[in-house]
């Protein structure tokens, strides 16, 4: 459907011809504009169609202000076929908003996975448990705010050397390497 609208919103003759037939329907006395009596004509068909409560004068005079542009007190083709474009892109809009929503929902299952899996090996690794002690020591040792990185940094270090004979193998080997 949205290479549809695309492509319509992309062709100004293909909406133009679209839109014709509707706004001539829309004016039934064939003047060439959809005067504020026609509006309110084709507003009560609509509702009925609904099964709705017809528009108010009120409301009927708001959506004419808002579609006559030029403000001559009634709507030309041109100002429909820019509410029907405004309604396209709007349609369009809603469809990308649906698929990103389905793509930012596949985005974060993936996201939530690769945590689970990355919590798991923290826990089996005892990774956790590191940082929980270099926290305590930080905190007992009272290492000022400027070297908690570095400290952090050395005591895993250390702490990766003394546990290394648990960890995977491709670890070790980083390990290793950079002593």
């Amino acid at each position: 459907m949205s290479a549809d609208i695309r492509r319509i919103l992309n062709n100004e003759e293909e909406l133009i011809n679209i839109s014709r037939p509707i706004f001539q329907a829309i004016d039934v006395d064939n003047s060439g504009y959809v005067d504020e009596k026609e509006l309110y004509q084709m507003m009560c068909n609509t509702a009925s169609e609904f099964q709705i409560a017809n528009p108010t004068l009120e409301e009927v005079q708001t959506t004419m202000q808002g579609l006559d542009r030029n403000r001559d007190g009634k709507i030309s083709l041109d100002e429909y076929i820019e509410l029907v474009k405004g309604l396209l892109r709007e349609m369009l809009k809603g469809e990308t908003d649906t698929q990103d929503n389905g793509n930012e929902k596949k985005a974060e299952e993936q996201i939530n996975k690769q945590l689970q899996m990355f919590e798991k090996y923290l826990e089996e690794s005892g990774i956790t448990m590191a940082f929980q002690l270099i926290f305590a020591e930080i905190l007992t040792k009272k290492i000022e705010p400027n070297n908690v990185f570095t400290y952090t940094a050395m005591r895993l270090r250390q702490i990766g050397k003394e546990i290394a004979h648990l960890l995977p193998k491709n670890l070790t080997a980083n390990i290793s390497e950079s002593n």
